[in-house]
């Protein structure tokens, strides 16, 4: 098997995504734009009909708008009603074009009548995406926010958290140097969120152990993850007699993930094995052409690190057979492919969607989408069994005391 087959039994039927959307679901998408990221969160609805959206980087801002038009359409979109601030976070994670190159295009036709908050590094880059970026958003009346780790925002019952770039990088920023794939703005989103309860006497957090992480890292590279495994401390990946004590005690797993949107479209400066082992998740998300584009992407030595953290070459028998990717969990946004005018199921197929609520519940859908296509809702694909049974977040959550 090749590194991105994705068998035909993991693919069912097209049709029926939008009838598989709870009203209560957080809907993630990430965009089939080649080697670049474009990334869109529907929040769930706080109204019938009624729900806001988060954009994270925008490269090919036409596909955005066209997948846009088709959620808030009034008959058969999640979006049935019209929402003031429809775009309730846009985040560019840093100013490299194959991020924010569409921009300038999303700050001008939604404005700050749909733009409520905006996050970038505060990285400075003079190229004519950043600067054309800046200039749109000097003119919107919006909040704006240069966020480093630790900032935490919640929308309804989700809640935004900043793994990086750490506080220790950010301050380098205009003093002796970092990477501009370093200055990436990374980002934790957790459903439903934990908050404080307060009982008579008592006042404490509720974790809820049902609710789901999705793990967003942009292009930071190595240096940047080392630093966010300084701030976000966790127990260990194994399960020691103590590891399990201190989970059953509610210990915390920060990195812990059930999805995870790999950093730098796979590039080989983007994770390492030990990074993988702290988030271990149900899913892996690589944004990146077919077969490595014209930067390399996806590079072996990530994929590899990927595979051994999800399916150790010591946990095999000899001669035995290891998982494909797709039954890893291990998807790519590449182009997808066509055979007599249908996805080819050896293929990458496309954008990827997750259907995420209370739970466990997670369900993945692919479109079939090449690179220049619109997404035609009507055509995704809700695949089977994607991923391992349970991700470590997962097993934490089913160790707890109930």
């Amino acid at each position: 098997m090749s590194a991105t087959d994705v068998d035909k039994g993991l693919l069912e039927p097209a049709g029926g995504f939008l009838e598989a959307c709870r009203p209560s679901d957080l809907v993630y998408f990430a965009l089939n734009v080649g080697d670049g990221d474009t990334q869109l969160l529907l929040l769930p609805e706080h109204g019938p009909g009624e729900r806001r959206a988060v954009v994270v980087d925008c490269i090919q801002a036409k596909k955005l708008f066209a997948l846009l038009d088709a959620l808030t359409d009034g008959d058969t979109g999640l979006i049935r009603k019209p929402v003031k601030s429809l775009l309730a976070l846009v985040v560019a994670t840093h100013p490299h074009d194959d991020h924010i190159a569409g921009m300038e295009a999303l700050l001008q036709r939604f404005g700050e009548e749909h733009v409520r908050e905006f996050w970038e590094p505060g990285y400075y880059h003079p190229s004519a995406a950043y600067l054309g970026m800046m200039r749109e958003l000097e003119d919107l009346d919006v909040l704006h926010l240069q966020p480093a780790s630790g900032t935490t925002r919640y929308l309804g019952q989700v809640r935004f958290t900043v793994l990086a770039p750490g506080v220790a990088l950010r301050s380098q920023f205009d003093s002796y140097g970092v990477n501009i794939n370093n200055a990436s703005i990374a980002l934790k989103v957790e459903y439903p969120a934990a908050r404080t309860i307060e009982k008579p006497g008592k006042r404490s957090l509720s974790r809820e152990h049902s609710s789901q992480t999705l793990i967003l890292g942009g292009d930071a590279q190595t240096r940047s993850w080392a630093q966010v495994l300084v701030d976000f401390p966790q127990l260990g990946p194994k399960n020691t007699e103590v590891t399990k004590a201190l989970r059953r005690a509610d210990g915390y797993e920060p990195l812990a993930a059930d999805v995870f949107k790999v950093p730098h479209h796979g590039s080989k400066h983007g994770l390492n094995l030990e990074l993988v082992e702290q988030v271990m998740p149900a899913v892996s998300i690589v944004s990146s052409v077919h077969d490595a584009g014209k930067y390399g992407f996806p590079h072996e030595v990530t994929q590899a690190a990927l595979r051994e953290a999800l399916d150790p070459i010591s946990s095999k028998p000899p001669g035995s057979d290891h998982k494909s990717d797709a039954e890893l969990g291990i998807l790519y946004t590449s182009s997808a492919e066509q055979t007599d005018g249908n996805p080819d199921p050896n293929k990458p197929l496309g954008t990827v969607a997750l259907l995420v609520g209370a739970g466990s519940r997670r369900e993945v859908w692919r479109f079939g989408d090449g690179v220049k296509d619109r997404i035609d809702l009507g055509a995704g694909r809700r695949m089977r069994a994607v991923g391992p049974v349970t991700s470590a977040h997962d097993a934490a959550a089913a160790s707890a005391p109930r």
